[in-house]
């Protein structure tokens, strides 16, 4: 299984500017059991990041080199 997990508030990013769909550690291991029982092969955590990222994917590459990321 691929996790792939947005931003996640946590000790280490402590002091970090908040990014928008920050998720916590313990929606991440929610989010991965839930995966391990569906047996699914990528787990998005928050889900909507698998939208954003959906979208992003298809914005052509200069345009995409502009954006403030």
């Amino acid at each position: 299984m691929v996790v792939r997990p947005g931003f996640v508030r946590s000790k280490m990013t402590a002091g970090l500017a908040e990014a928008p769909l920050a998720t916590t550690p313990e929606a991440v291991a929610g989010a991965i059991e839930l995966g391990l029982r569906r047996r699914s092969e990528t787990v998005w955590v928050p889900g909507a990041l698998r939208v954003v990222m959906s979208a992003v994917r298809h914005v052509p590459r200069p345009l995409f080199r502009r954006l403030p990321v």
